[in-house]
């Protein structure tokens, strides 16, 4: 440990702190907090001697002024690798490796420490963690610790214990905690909370979500397409579909996509709940579970399905109807409008032309269209083929990852923010000349290795590049190649100013 403790930066006192509340004694801790002065990030210790030490090291670390504060900042990631996570939950029995957060996966989560001496702790059993609950409860405020934020954690992770403990000691979800789980919420807690429903096991799906639910004295959860997708494959047994149509508020329901995986998990409940909802009124959904049960031999699956079929079909009125669909399809030319709303979502601007804002099909080789009908198709949207985006269609987040191969059109003059974003098998993508603007993160979380701007650019946002991996293209003496100079970028210079 440095001796001259004026010489201690930032990131050293938060070591020495670290280091004391996982190696010495309160008093030992006392005196470090005392020699070192105020500690600029000191969620991390308390965390630490939360779970491995116990409540007279918490009290220690509190009373020298540690609190469970971390800033959401960027200067905060960079320097101590914190996205602003709640850290107290450190005290729960179990929980995820990792705590995700809206870009990245952070901070460590440690299932057990191994000290100076070389000595491993393992967390400490529920008595002990009870007791620093407790003390944090009564001085909530100096620690900056929300009894309400551990019990909504506590909650989602199945802790039944602490849950029990936090409720007992009159933990409270905030109204903030409220109004997101029941309204909307920030970006970043959004997608906190949408992720850790996706971890949510079918098995407890509906326990977990009916607990939540009575915190909120039965107000109906908020309802987004990302919190149905993190949901949607829990949904194929018939006691969560319930819950989940009860508890939540305007409920959106993939029909096919629930009965698809209710045959993967061969729950013949699920088909007959389907049945009495009306969702296998359609023959084509009908014939097409057949086809499924068939190919992932699901054999309850498919004989209900096959008996339901002698119960309820009309044949000859089902022969007429696949006959006039093979009429129409004749008819249908593949370039029409009708079929390109299959593959594409877009939305037409004031001045005519069109903006692809999300890819539907099911290739991972795409040729995006120059025109849709009469308009002509002149930028990518925001997000439009990021599978975390809010405007993708959620079902498409796997296919999307899977993307290897984009051909633009030219007349595209603009790639929106997030365009590309994440997807991670993306290696091959053209920018025609005409582009001018790209926005914030159009290809982060690529594979592109290589990619040629154009002269035309006269716009690129931060972010953009995977800078790790990727080598620009740019006409010498271009604003890409000043983009590239001051952003550090490699960047290979080719042909003059008027292009490539």
């Amino acid at each position: 440990m440095p001796e001259n403790n004026k010489a201690l930066t930032p990131a050293q006192k938060v070591e020495e702190l670290e280091y004391a509340a996982l190696n010495l004694s309160p008093a030992e801790i006392v005196e470090t907090y005392g020699r070192i002065g105020s500690v600029e990030y000191s969620a991390r210790a308390l965390a630490i001697a939360c779970r491995f030490r116990g409540v007279e090291c918490v009290k220690a670390l509190v009373e020298g002024g540690a609190s469970f504060e971390a800033p959401l900042t960027n200067y905060m990631f960079q320097t101590y690798g914190s996205y602003g996570d709640d850290l107290s939950v450190m005290l729960l029995d179990n929980f995820p490796d990792r705590t995700l957060t809206y870009f990245v996966v952070t901070p460590k989560i440690y299932k057990s420490v191994t000290r100076a001496d070389g000595t491993a702790l393992v967390p400490l059993p529920f008595e002990k963690r009870a007791e620093t609950v407790k003390y944090l409860c009564e001085n909530g405020n100096k620690a900056a610790f929300d009894s309400g934020e551990l019990l909504y954690y506590a909650i989602l992770f199945g802790d039944e214990a602490m849950t029990a403990e936090l409720k007992k000691l009159g933990a409270e979800f905030s109204e903030y905690r409220r109004k997101m789980l029941t309204d909307k919420g920030k970006p970043k807690d959004l997608c906190v909370w949408t992720c850790l429903l996706e971890r949510l096991s079918a098995m407890n799906f509906a326990d977990v979500l009916t607990r939540l639910s009575g915190e909120l004295g039965g107000e109906k959860l908020h309802c987004t397409d990302g919190i149905y997708d993190a949901l949607s494959d829990k949904l194929y047994r018939p006691e969560n579909l319930e819950c989940y149509l009860e508890l939540f508020d305007k409920p959106k329901l993939k029909k096919t996509n629930i009965m698809k995986s209710a045959v993967e998990n061969n729950e013949p409940e699920c088909l007959a709940f389907a049945e009495r909802a009306g969702w296998l009124d359609s023959a084509k959904t009908r014939d097409e579970l057949i086809r499924y049960a068939a190919e992932r031999k699901s054999a309850e699956c498919a004989a209900w399905l096959l008996d339901f079929k002698n119960r309820t079909a009309d044949f000859a009125a089902e022969r007429e109807k696949a006959e006039k669909k093979i009429i129409r399809e004749l008819n249908a030319k593949s370039d029409s409008v009708a079929e390109l709303k299959k593959i594409w979502s877009y939305k037409k601007r004031e001045d005519g032309t069109i903006v692809i804002t999300g890819y539907k099909g099911s290739g991972t080789s795409l040729t995006v269209p120059a025109r849709i009908g009469k308009s002509a198709v002149t930028a990518i949207g925001d997000g439009a083929f990021s599978p975390f985006h809010d405007r993708v269609i959620v079902k498409n987040g796997a296919l999307l990852k899977t993307i290897t191969e984009v051909t633009l059109p030219e007349g595209i003059t603009e790639i929106g923010e997030q365009a590309f974003d994440n997807c991670c098998a993306l290696r091959s993508l053209n920018i025609p000349n005409g582009v001018t603007a790209i926005g914030n993160r159009a290809f982060a979380g690529t594979a592109l290795e290589k990619l040629v701007l154009p002269h035309t650019l006269t716009y690129i946002g931060d972010r953009v590049f995977s800078k790790d991996k990727l080598t620009v293209v740019a006409p010498r003496s271009s604003y890409a190649e000043e983009y590239c100079k001051k952003h550090d970028i490699r960047c290979e210079v080719k042909g003059e100013e008027n292009g490539i």
